[in-house]
This record gives structure tokens, C-alpha cells and sequence, in this order.
């Protein structure tokens, strides 16, 4: 029999409100009470998790930043130009463009959702490496890099190949018992919610179906070690639905032009923009003060949430919508869904929680879930011997599974 397993099961949107009402997790511990997140959608949660920094600090947060010169999408301006500009065929535009991405050689998680295909060369995206594998963010130190770097026995499963398939995998993974570490991430959940809110009986059932498999988990790692420290979290929560608003068209309908006075992104829940005109900012402003369902973050504020980044390429001006409000239509999508995420961090509905089966040292913030792991993978590195500083890792991931590339992360926003 195995000694030790490090087992986690990651599940996207797992809000601390939903687990507590659902009480379908009641056979776990919560001592750390609700988590706050970071201010963004998953492409900013995910990395702060794994690397215990704000995003200012691990250099994500939206999956779309403003660097036309080092654009992935810059080689295909021919392709937009023809495909899109004289066809107007944009969503066949996007899929080849989608293929040719993926063909140069970005391992992370992106999608063109509703992105008018002339603006893509404005951006770039921040996640271009796989932030599930060793070496995602050179100089700081993951999970996912300790294990390397002390050469214990890995494997993680990701969005990249199909819910059923990972199930399957850990659990003959589990009953195997020749791994320190195994590391179950579910985009399920997150997709189902936006899809039918939170308080659906889809979502419910959702719950009671992760439960029951956590459950099942568990014991098979019983049989296979002598202990198992199982950690189940989510990384952000999520807010149902109150009501819409179209800022899109109101920025549409500006005197302006795009890009050569301004450049705007409009997402579900925050419109980003940058200015390369006073005039642009002038009425950018007056629009967004007659919005009355979010506001502007000020330059103070964005500092304090860890997202204000020095060279702006993430907006120079960022509005927020209120918890429940959607920007509809956005780049993300045409019409509403019933529940959304990316609020304000300090808004209760976007609170995490964190779930196990042993004692830790309290924790406060999703950003201490990293280094609390990092914490038990060192306690290992005793008998599978150390080699380097975990901080120095690099290179492609350690068994995220084989197979399919074609999963979903998230079912709207980032």
C-alpha cells in the first residue's frame, strides 16, 4: 500500500453560498469559512491560485490584452481582411483562425466568442502557455512546478480532455496508488450555472453528482494508501442573473474611431478601453457616468485588487457592472445567461470555498490554496528526494491526459 496521496479536485465556480445552501458537501470540513477571489474572470483566478500572487503580480487577468505588435492574431490580418471584411463570414473567420492559433503553438485556454474578427490584431492573449503545467509563469513557483522539481509523481487533468474520460482516468489513476499527487480540474459546473443559474435543479443535481464522485474518490484512495489529503475548492463563485444592459451599441455610437481614436473590450460583467485621443476619453467618460447599473474603477482601487497594471495593456479605464448585471450584447455573447461571474472580489456571491478531509494552517484568500499545496508537496519531498528550487521549473505539463484539445474552461466570460 501507497503512503501518501494529495488528492484535489478543482471545481470551477464552486461558490462557497451554493455549496452552503445545497449542504451536499456536509461530509467535508470547511474551517477557513468563505474564500475571496481576485478581481476577473478564471483566466486571473486560476493563475492567483496557483501562484499565490494578485494578478498585477503573475501578469494575468483578462484573456484579451491590448499588443498589436506581438498580437498572435497580427499574421492574420489577410485572412480577416478577405474572410471577413469582403465575405463577412465571421464566424468562419474565427474558426480558421481558432485552427491557425492553435497550430502556432499556444497550449492555453482562449476563445474567440463574439470578438468582431477586425479588432483581434488590436490583442493578444495572456494565457499562452498551459498554466495547468510546470513553468506557466517563469520566476514563480506552482504547485504543478514543486512536484517536478522534487520529482514527485504527478498527473493532472484539465479542460482539455472530456469530463467523462478524466473521471474514468483518476479513478483507475486512484486505484493504481503509484502517485503523490493528482490533480482533478472541472469547468461542469461553471458552464451548467451560466446555463440555468445557481439555484437551478440542474445545478443542484450538479452538486449532488460531484459530491457522490468526491465521495467515491475518496474511498478508493482508502483503499490505496495509508493517507489521503483531499482538498476540493473552486475558484471563484458566481451571482444569478438581475438584469442586462446594451453599453455596446451606446460605444458604438460614438463619434469615434476605431482603433485610431480608441480601442474598447466589452465582456460580460466590465468594458475596458484605451484612449489615443482626449476626445475619446472625454466622451467615453460622459457615457459611462449616465450608466447607473456599475461604475469606474478608480486608479486607488485598482491598485488595492492588484490589477492595476503600469503599462495599462489590460484597459486604461475599466467600468464594472454591478453583481447580477450582464453587459448585453458583449464580445462575449449576444444574449444573457442566467448567471455570471467576475464582480467585484468583494461582492459575497463571488467567494470560493475550501473543502477537506484533514487539519491545515487557516487560510484566507484563494491566493493561499497554492502555496497551502505547495506546503503538502513538501512534506513529501523527504522520500521522493529534492532536486532544485521549485520556483526554477520549466517546461510542458506532466500527464494532463491524452486526447481530445477541443474542451470548453468556461461557459461565458474569461
Amino acid at each position: 500500500m501507497a503512503e501518501r496521496l494529495i488528492l484535489v479536485i478543482m471545481i470551477d465556480a464552486l461558490g462557497h453560498r451554493i455549496v452552503r445552501e445545497s449542504g451536499t458537501f456536509d461530509f467535508l470540513e470547511a474551517p477557513d469559512g468563505s474564500l475571496p477571489s481576485v478581481c476577473g474572470y478564471s483566466s486571473a483566478c486560476i493563475p492567483s491560485i496557483f501562484t499565490g500572487k494578485l494578478p498585477v503580480e503573475h501578469g494575468h487577468w483578462a484573456m484579451y490584452l491590448r499588443d498589436p505588435e506581438h498580437s498572435v492574431f497580427r499574421p492574420f490580418r489577410p485572412l480577416i481582411w478577405l474572410t471577413s471584411g469582403i465575405l463577412g463570414r465571421q464566424h468562419f473567420t474565427r474558426r480558421l483562425i481558432t485552427r491557425g492559433v492553435h497550430h502556432a503553438g499556444i497550449s492555453g485556454y482562449f476563445s474567440l466568442y463574439e470578438v468582431p474578427p477586425h479588432l483581434l490584431p488590436q490583442f493578444d492573449l495572456c494565457e499562452k502557455r498551459d498554466i495547468f503545467s510546470p513553468g506557466a509563469f517563469p520566476g514563480l513557483q506552482t504547485p504543478f512546478d514543486a512536484a517536478r522539481a522534487w520529482r514527485l509523481r504527478m498527473r493532472v487533468w484539465s479542460w482539455r480532455t472530456p469530463e467523462e474520460q478524466n473521471r474514468a482516468e483518476l479513478s483507475e489513476a486512484i486505484r493504481r496508488g503509484d502517485h503523490d499527487m493528482l490533480f482533478f480540474y472541472s469547468p461542469l459546473l461553471d458552464g451548467l450555472m451560466h446555463a440555468h443559474g445557481t439555484r437551478s435543479d440542474a445545478t443542484r443535481k450538479c452538486l449532488e453528482d460531484f459530491a457522490s464522485f468526491t465521495r467515491e474518490m475518496l474511498a478508493a484512495a482508502k483503499g490505496a494508501y495509508r493517507e489521503t489529503r483531499l482538498l476540493v475548492f473552486g475558484d471563484h463563485g458566481m451571482a444569478d442573473t438581475v438584469g442586462t444592459y446594451d453599453l455596446l451599441s451606446k460605444i458604438e455610437q460614438l463619434p469615434l474611431r476605431v482603433p485610431q481614436d480608441f480601442l474598447y473590450f466589452v465582456d460580460s460583467t466590465m468594458a475596458r478601453f484605451w484612449f489615443f485621443e482626449r476626445r475619446a476619453r472625454d466622451q467615453v467618460e460622459a457615457l459611462l457616468s449616465t450608466v447607473k447599473c456599475g461604475r469606474v474603477l478608480e486608479d486607488a482601487e485598482c491598485d488595492r485588487l492588484g490589477i492595476l497594471f503600469p503599462d495599462r495593456r489590460y484597459g486604461e479605464l475599466v467600468f464594472l457592472a454591478d453583481p447580477g448585471m450582464l453587459l448585453v450584447p458583449s464580445f462575449m455573447g449576444k444574449k444573457p445567461l442566467a448567471a455570471m461571474h467576475g464582480y467585484h472580489p468583494e461582492d459575497g456571491d463571488s467567494d470560493t470555498i475550501l473543502l477537506c478531509n484533514y487539519s491545515h494552517a487557516q487560510i484566507h484568500s484563494t491566493r493561499d490554496i497554492g502555496p497551502l499545496l505547495v506546503s503538502e508537496l513538501a512534506a513529501m519531498r523527504g522520500t521522493a528526494g529534492e532536486t532544485e528550487s521549485p520556483g526554477s521549473s520549466a517546461g510542458e505539463g506532466s500527464g494532463a491526459g491524452e486526447g481530445s484539445s477541443a474542451g470548453e474552461r468556461s461557459g461565458a466570460g474569461e
